[in-house]
């Protein structure tokens, strides 16, 4: 893929109106017919208004650059049409140049937003694209509820707060299988996660379980494979559920997930702790490597660069069986595909996927479900 998507012509229909209505009916029809504009396998980024310079900005290490939008003569359109890959899922903002400032917003005219902890931005798709059917809330799903819970930890020395979901129907005779979630909030606010499990419950891709949805006080630390995080987990958080939350004791019923660091979390408690999980679901981790790539190997990482060569010279057999998954557009794509054959080489059947996206918590959303219904049997 080269640096720069080629510019493609200008839509005549969308040339057209820009040159026939006034800017403001112009910006009522973009934001009708929907912004990025299709036609013939093609995008059109637009914006209306007066300004400098307009261009993309996207959050991908490994995706081209889209190029600066131009100013259609005669009119307040400003338009780049490009060709956006098949199946690409791009979240991108609009930096604006004035002859004030300079800032960066999200699209006015894409009603298609995606938020993460540091604030909204839009979202582009590819030709095929789709977001997959257990993302959107379904009219028939049942919801189950999520309740915060106040344990106290050893392994932390004090109280930890965490929230566990509990299916609809909870509870039941049979005990539930356990899924641990790293990032438990941000799940829930960014990447749909009652919305997610609920569809699946719901229709029966998956039997009913119960989350155990954890947050860190300090991710930087207990997510960098810190010891005592791994005794929180098993230790401290699962013994209680059982007692508590009628779920299964079996390690062979139990599945801990995370993305990013929380990718990085998973592994290390699993690891450490070889006989508690059947499974692991790991969502663009930070496995470091010795390869290099675009991603920050800043010295606030050495934990994770030690914990990743540590665990590569003695892999040991974590879990049974590993769903990975990394954007192909991530600065740590390479790391992924390296650590991959590390994951197999430690005994464990390893599924890993690239989906065109990056690190958002949109794609996490998208993989999660896809990992819950290849890992998790389906109700009777």
């Amino acid at each position: 893929m080269s640096d720069r998507l080629p510019l493609r012509p200008l839509p005549d229909p969308l040339a057209i109106a820009a040159r026939s209505m006034a800017p403001a009916y112009l910006r009522r029809r973009l934001t009708r017919v929907g912004v990025p504009f299709s036609a013939d396998g093609t995008s059109t980024f637009t914006y209306v208004g007066d300004a400098r310079s307009v261009r993309v900005v996207h959050f991908m290490a490994r995706f081209p650059e889209i190029p600066p939008l131009e100013r259609l003569e005669g009119t307040d359109l400003w338009y780049v049409t490009v060709e956006l890959p098949a199946g690409s899922r791009i979240e991108y903002q609009l930096e604006i140049e004035t002859d004030q400032r300079t800032m960066r917003i999200v699209d006015p005219l894409n009603r298609r937003t995606a938020s993460d902890p540091f604030g909204a931005n839009s979202v582009a798709r590819g030709p095929g694209y789709a977001d997959p059917p257990w993302t959107s809330p379904a009219v028939d799903a049942s919801p189950g509820t999520v309740e915060a819970l106040e344990i106290e930890s050893p392994a932390f020395a004090g109280p930890r707060t965490l929230s566990v979901y509990l299916p609809n129907g909870f509870p039941a005779e049979k005990p539930y299988p356990t899924v641990v979630f790293h990032d438990g909030s941000d799940l829930l606010e960014y990447a749909a996660l009652t919305t997610v499990l609920d569809n699946l419950i719901g229709a029966g891709a998956v039997e009913p379980l119960v989350g155990l949805l954890l947050d860190p006080v300090d991710r930087n630390r207990e997510y960098m494979a810190l010891p005592a995080h791994g005794a929180f987990v098993v230790e401290d958080v699962l013994p209680h559920a059982v007692a508590e939350f009628n779920v299964s004791a079996h390690p062979s019923e139990r599945i801990i997930a995370g993305s990013s660091l929380g990718a990085v979390a998973s592994l290390a408690t699993a690891w450490r702790y070889p006989d508690a999980f059947r499974s692991l679901v790991l969502l663009s981790g930070t496995f470091i490597t010795a390869v290099g790539g675009p991603f920050d190997r800043s010295p606030e990482l050495q934990p994770v660069i030690d914990f990743v060569a540590e665990f590569a010279a003695a892999p040991g057999p974590p879990a049974n069986e590993a769903w990975v998954a990394c954007g192909a557009y991530e600065g740590l794509r390479d790391d992924n595909r390296v650590f991959v054959p590390v994951l197999r080489d430690a005994g464990m059947d390893v599924h890993y996927e690239e989906p065109n996206d990056g690190h958002h918590w949109q794609s996490w959303r998208n993989n999660l479900g896809d990992a819950l219904r290849a890992l998790l049997p389906p109700s009777d």
